[in-house]
């Protein structure tokens, strides 16, 4: 019945699903590696790297090599500041100055395709970018991305690095500062996805909550994760990919406390027909959305056959609860990420298993440290010493199996 109802859906999707139509009025059209000027305002978090911060600006305005202006015209572009001369936040309104060109793949990875799901189809390599207004209202959002930047300010003032980079990635989902050779030891050894907001980090909040709401009935527990599953999405920026990775997380939670196993998966599917409803694109080209979906079927139909095999572990700080959920979602994904990455590593699930009891405790740790350090910062960083110590050895492990595998 599950696949029925999906099947139908997508098929009504589909059906009516147009592709977008490059007109003269969108700024795609003009996307022909010339050097143009445009005007528009920062529409969503700006991704910042050590050497460039990515922008994503709705258009509405076009000044073609300084001659003429063109109003009414409509669309996202990408835009790569390597400048780094001024900083931009969500909300602002800005001009780039660059040459316009359409994304192509990057050898096998098909980079378009990638920036599609955004609606973006032109960018900018090599912009300049200069402040028009600032005259905006503030909104939610706004807020949001300001609070989160605070706060992995405050996380590099606690740990060193690659320590604070890592801490980032696993609190908010923030990837930059990280090293080469310490993304290259996790790709090689399965453990990318714990440095990235996803079903697996929101699984981890499930599980750290309901650990440690160890001593209340299991009913009771599942409004606290909801809960803390909710504020964490809003403090990390909610984001389209966290906010499917929270509702993700949530129906994984719904699958491990009901009982009913032909209404989860019910569940399970008009939640992922309803997404792809919502953009049709996410089904073949957002990966993230694949996986997650995976993971949390893993986490519904292999979690409980896992459960004979780790009995033994305990269950403090939901130690138990990490390692089921994680090896269920490594076993669900593993063949999806064999076939849109070209890699396996045969390492995972090993690598896994020794670092899934420490992320909990990684992220508790360096959550209180942070918050704590608002107050007392010597207190905050006494406890950073704690978290600093389950950084090291995650990444220890990933470089030792890096290293012989």
């Amino acid at each position: 019945m599950p696949y029925m109802i999906i099947s139908l859906l997508l098929f009504c999707v589909f059906a009516v699903y147009e592709p977008h139509r490059m007109t003269v009025n969108t700024i795609d059209f003009y996307a022909s590696d010339r050097k143009v000027t445009i005007e528009g305002v920062i529409v969503d978090e700006p991704d910042r790297r050590p050497l460039q911060t990515k922008y994503t600006i709705a258009v509405d305005r076009m000044i073609d090599r300084g001659r003429s202006t063109q109003h009414g015209i409509t669309g996202r572009i990408l835009v790569t500041d390597r400048e780094l001369t001024q900083t931009f936040e969500y909300g602002d309104r800005v001009a780039a100055t660059g040459k316009l060109t359409r994304p192509e793949p990057i050898e096998t990875f098909r980079y378009d395709n990638y920036l599609s799901r955004y609606d973006i189809y032109a960018v900018m390599y090599r912009g300049s970018l200069q402040p028009t207004t600032y005259n905006l209202q503030p909104s939610l959002k706004r807020y949001l991305y300001r609070t989160k930047h605070h706060f992995e300010n405050q996380i590099n003032k606690l740990l060193p690095e690659p320590h604070a980079s890592f801490m980032a990635g696993l609190l908010t989902g923030s990837r930059r500062g990280i090293p080469d050779d310490v993304m290259e030891s996790f790709n090689a050894t399965g453990l990318t996805h714990i440095i990235a907001i996803s079903g697996y980090n929101i699984s981890i909040v499930i599980a750290l909550i309901m650990g440690l709401l160890i001593w209340l009935p299991q009913r009771i527990r599942f409004y606290p994760a909801v809960i803390a599953i909710i504020i964490f999405t809003i403090f990390v920026g909610a984001s389209a990919a966290v906010v499917r990775a929270a509702i993700m997380g949530i129906l994984g939670l719904i699958a491990l406390q009901c009982g009913r196993e032909t209404s989860t998966r019910l569940m399970i599917a008009w939640t992922g027909a309803v997404m792809i409803a919502w953009n049709p694109k996410i089904l073949l080209y957002d990966a993230g959305f694949q996986l997650s979906f995976l993971a949390v079927i893993g986490i519904s139909e292999l979690s409980p056959l896992l459960d004979r095999f780790l009995y033994r572990l305990p269950r403090t700080f939901a130690i138990k609860e990490s390692v089921q959920m994680t090896l269920a979602a490594q076993i669900a994904t593993a063949p999806l990420i064999l076939f849109l990455f070209r890699r396996l590593s045969l390492v995972a699930p090993l690598t896994n298993l020794l670092v899934a009891p420490v992320i909990p405790l990684a992220m508790l740790l360096g959550a209180c440290a942070t918050l704590l350090s608002y107050v007392n910062y010597p207190l905050g960083q006494l406890i950073a010493y704690g978290a600093w110590a389950h950084l090291e050895w995650i990444m220890q492990v990933a470089s030792v199996f890096a290293y012989h595998s």
